[in-house]
């Protein structure tokens, strides 16, 4: 069977949405004061028999329920960090090689200086998966490319989950690396949510669910899945995609993305919670 080496927020975003959006729920019904927004890690791991795998995308969703909107911000998976325990400046994919979950957001803790309050982490198999069992995503692709057999013409595409997951695991041939295949991603997400939001989706509650057990290992508690219509009755969050400003480095022969500590201040101030 054929191996992907990327993730996406797609499927965990239609956890949160389509089947486990009760964290929000779980905000709202607790009995102790809740802060109206909170950060959600995404993990998209590739894994092997044999191999723990590697996050090879990582995105933090900070979510405001008090005012509908949602920021997304993919981390460059050459980033430079500190790995808490390993005493390395590694790659910040390498965290979850060495130590998992829980590395990982430790890990990202300290290179933002920011609460965690929930993570999410899915394999590639899922993100496929979901996308089927929706009925497939449309997008709008900005320039025409062929990956992994598949053709991308410029314009309208109608993707199932296997070219939907090629569509967003391209980066070389785009012109803008990293930072396109961030686009990319964020097309897929929003019309999975259109998708996963639309009152004709109940019926796939079932199906989704099965999908998350199976795909999806997270801290978040889904207490009811219908739950979520009642939390989004004023229509999906309005998204911001935040980018990770830095530059490229060789450091003893190895390239880096090197983000500076002033950007790191304000990109911690921006997902900071709010009561």
């Amino acid at each position: 069977m054929k191996k992907y080496k990327v993730g996406i927020l797609a499927a965990c975003i239609l956890l949160l949405g389509t089947a486990g959006f009760g964290i929000v729920y779980q905000h709202q019904t607790s009995a102790k004061e809740q802060p109206h927004s909170f950060n959600v890690l995404v993990m998209g791991v590739d894994e092997r028999p044999g191999d723990t795998g590697r996050s090879d995308v990582l995105m933090v969703v900070n979510l405001d329920k008090s005012h509908n909107k949602a920021k997304v911000m993919p981390i460059p998976r050459d980033t430079r960090v500190h790995i808490d325990g390993k005493g390395t400046d590694e790659k910040i994919n390498h965290a979850y090689r060495y130590g998992g979950i829980p590395l990982t957001v430790r890990t990202v803790e300290d290179f933002l200086d920011i609460d965690v309050d929930y993570y999410v982490k899915v394999n590639m198999e899922g993100f496929k998966d979901v996308v089927d069992e929706l009925g497939g995503v449309n997008v709008n692709n900005p320039f025409p490319f062929v990956f992994d057999s598949f053709i991308f013409p410029e314009g309208e595409n109608a993707l199932n989950g296997e070219k939907a997951l090629a569509y967003v695991r391209m980066r070389h041939e785009d012109p803008k690396g990293d930072l396109g295949r961030n686009n990319r991603q964020r097309q897929v997400v929003e019309a999975l949510l259109d998708k996963g939001m639309n009152m004709s989706t109940v019926k796939n509650i079932p199906s989704l669910l099965t999908l998350a057990k199976k795909h999806i290992q997270t801290n978040i508690v889904v207490s009811d899945a219908f739950t979520m219509y009642n939390v989004i009755k004023n229509g999906r969050p309005d998204f911001e995609t935040v980018t990770v400003k830095g530059e490229g480095q060789i450091v003893d022969g190895t390239w880096y993305y090197v983000v500076k500590p002033s950007e790191k201040k304000q990109l911690s101030a921006m997902f900071q919670q709010t009561h």
